[in-house]
């Protein structure tokens, strides 16, 4: 094993311990339950006897229900504060004072009214402001309320008034309502004339009126506080128990349904159970569950090294993918401890779309049955959560495989969501035997986990540039002929152009049919001779009659064909291309001499040794199964340009000798392909040559006579 395979192996194994890690020290540290049920369903275990006596406990929704109960029949506390009422008839004192010192007084000065006239008035002014805190003083003492806008009848409006300790029930007809007061202060302004001094003077003392008015204060006032306390207090004293099961009692039998009588009980008993901790060893707890996620995570890295040690020999895939588990699992613990939503409305199947994206559809699949064993630990019911997310994931990822049409994420969401609604329905109906408010909210969750999937696209283009994958929707936008790259061949190489596109028609095929990235090969061999357009003029292809080669030597030409290998990834880089294109630039001639000028330079010097450096193309070699098809294709669509007779056989035998020799030569070397995949590769190749170069019906003419 190489230095570099070997400390990408020991990176591998640290990687998935530090996971497993992780996983145990968010792992809840209690006892578990020992049994698995879920109401609805069978009684999977021997008879259930009680071994000692425990508290049934009530349901979440009937402690709310109590609790709503005492609310909707509350008695609201009030308090008396005595400070109320001073402040308010001080601040109208001040202002009717204000009135009565500056504006008549300057009135009488700058208009020219009678002095005696305005005496008059401010006389009545002084009546009204003492009658008016008369009538203040009179009310306050009796208590001013303002009662909630929800009280219809005022009159038998009850609440406890609160003072020094002491509760009274009272009622509303015994207090003046501040609208009872308004009404009352209305009338005494209207009694007294005291807004014919004059219009300005008049509006003044009106608006001072009505200003107070508007913000009557209360003396009797709702105290938020002290009501709270006496809520809570209230519900506090609710018990959670609804009654007691003895020892020695039968639970349930073997093979009963699980009823909601039966499932309150059970669910008592499991909080019983998981609270008691008197003979328990936290010791032993930490190490089940830490034997449980090393047993799993070590079963994981055995099938990845067994079945896919690419991934396991990769920096990127192993950081990738464990990336993809850890997501998952802390999304799942972050709601499960720090919020009150339920872990359902985390869009499951969003990550192994995410995975399918970059990945077969085998390490796609186990590295998120492994996520849903571990994150399922968390959920309320452990079996129908991960057979629900298990059966929806897999829809996703069989909806959206390979179709890299945008829309299509929108028809997956719809799938899922459908998905979710059937397998829910199943379940609920097994459970309760009929559709309420319960099958409704369960909807609501699984439609916003659905929704959330639409996340898919900006997070496959975050972990495309952070990591240097490609996804098909990358592929098909290079694939676009538009692209500045391949106008840029077109124009100038429109020969080699053409040469590309029908060598991507036989690439696609063939790694179609040998179950390859078909996509990636295509694109890539739309580029793999983007070189060519820096002297196009050197290649067969773009020559109009005169090939420039006359004037070179054979070593010197076959040095300029070379060329366009080393000018291909000049330019791949220039455009940005993703490495996985740019691979299909530098390997489609591997290290394989030019053989045309390889050849004539030995027939032209027979007595001398070639350099054949000078000869051979700098490589590498293909180092995967679709550039090694870009090497196969490339060749044979070039030499089926030569061939002189069409026909099956000459076909097929040219297609044999170019694969057999670039297979002799060692150019598939670094690549894992069965002798197999090569008998069907050439098969293709042929049928697919045969189809270009097929003869066609010659039209006849009209002949002149007729």
């Amino acid at each position: 094993m190489s230095f570099k395979r070997y400390s990408v192996l020991v990176y591998s194994i640290l990687l998935f311990f530090c996971s497993a890690v992780a996983v145990f020290l968010i792992f809840p540290k209690e006892k578990q339950f020992a049994y698995n049920f879920s109401i609805g369903s069978p009684w999977l275990h021997d008879d259930l006897i009680a071994t000692s006596d425990f508290p049934v406990y009530k349901t979440d929704e009937e402690l709310q229900s109590e609790k709503d109960s005492i609310i909707r029949t509350f008695v609201p506390y009030y308090v008396n504060d005595t400070s109320v009422a001073f402040k308010y008839r001080n601040a109208i004192k001040r202002e009717i004072k204000s009135i009565e010192d500056d504006k008549l007084v300057n009135l009488a000065l700058s208009e020219g009214i009678p002095l005696f006239t305005v005496e008059k008035y401010i006389r009545d002014l002084k009546d009204f402001g003492f009658s008016l805190d008369t009538l203040l003083t009179s009310y306050y003492k009796q208590g001013v309320i303002s009662f909630p806008d929800s009280v219809k009848k005022t009159t038998a409006f009850q609440f406890y008034l609160y003072n020094n300790g002491i509760s009274e029930l009272s009622y509303g007809y015994e207090y003046i309502s501040t609208k009872q007061l308004t009404e009352a202060i209305e009338k005494l302004y209207s009694d007294f004339d005291i807004n014919a001094v004059d219009t300005a003077t008049g509006f003044a003392i009106k608006s001072m009126i009505k200003t107070n008015i508007v913000s009557i204060p209360s003396n009797i006032i709702f105290n938020v506080q002290l009501n709270k306390q006496v809520i809570d207090s209230k519900t506090s004293e609710i018990s959670p128990v609804s009654g007691m099961v003895k020892q020695g009692e039968l639970i349930i039998r073997k093979g009963n349904i699980v009823g909601p009588s039966e499932n309150r009980i059970l669910l008592s008993l499991k909080r019983n159970v998981e609270s008691d901790s008197k003979g328990i060893s936290n010791f032993l707890v930490s190490s089940g569950s830490a034997l449980i996620f090393l047993a799993l995570y070590v079963v994981l890295f055995i099938y990845l090294l067994t079945f896919h040690s690419h991934v396991v020999f990769s920096f990127k895939d192993n950081t990738f993918l464990t990336l993809q588990m850890m997501l998952m699992i802390f999304a799942v613990y972050f709601v499960f401890a720090h919020t009150d939503f339920n872990i359902n409305v985390i869009p499951f199947a969003l990550f192994p779309l995410l995975i399918l994206t970059f990945y077969n559809f085998q390490i796609s699949f186990i590295i998120y049955l492994a996520s849903l064993l571990i994150v399922g630990f968390f959920a309320p019911n452990s079996f129908e959560f991960v057979f629900i997310q298990t059966l929806t994931g897999l829809v996703a990822m069989f909806s959206l495989k390979k179709n890299f049409k945008r829309r299509q994420i929108f028809i997956t969401v719809l799938f899922v969501f459908v998905t979710y609604v059937i397998i829910t329905s199943g379940f609920l109906l097994i459970k309760q035997g009929t559709f309420n408010q319960e099958f409704l909210k369960e909807f609501s969750i699984y439609g916003i986990s659905a929704f959330l999937i639409l996340l898919y696209l900006p997070f496959v283009f975050i972990f495309e540039k952070s990591f240097g994958f490609i996804s098909g929707y990358t592929l098909i936008e290079l694939s676009d002929t538009n692209n500045p790259a391949l106008r840029l061949l077109a124009e100038k190489a429109p020969g080699t152009f053409q040469h590309s596109v029908q060598v991507a028609n036989l690439v696609e095929s063939v790694v179609r049919e040998l179950g390859g990235d078909y996509l990636l090969a295509r694109t890539g061999a739309l580029y793999h001779d983007i070189g060519k357009s820096h002297h196009p003029e050197y290649f067969i292809e773009n020559q109009s009659g005169n090939n420039v080669h006359d004037q070179f030597d054979f070593e010197e030409s076959a040095q300029k064909i070379i060329s366009h290998v080393e000018m291909g990834a000049e330019l791949a880089r220039k455009y940005n291309l993703p490495k996985q294109v740019a691979d299909f630039v530098t390997m489609h001639h591997g290290t394989s001499l030019t053989k045309y000028f390889f050849n004539s330079w030995i027939n032209a010097n027979p007595d001398q040794i070639p350099v054949i450096s000078n000869f051979k193309y700098p490589g590498p070699k293909p180092q995967s199964l679709e550039t090694a098809v870009m090497m196969m294709a490339d060749a044979v669509e070039a030499a089926s340009r030569t061939l002189g007779n069409y026909t099956a056989e000459s076909i097929e035998n040219t297609v044999n000798k170019i694969i057999d020799n670039q297979l002799a030569d060692g150019q598939f070397e670094d690549v894992d392909i069965t002798l197999k995949q090569l008998t069907v590769a050439k098969k293709v190749f042929s049928s697919k040559i045969k189809n270009i170069y097929h003869a066609r019906v010659i039209y006849p003419e009209i002949n002149k006579k007729n």
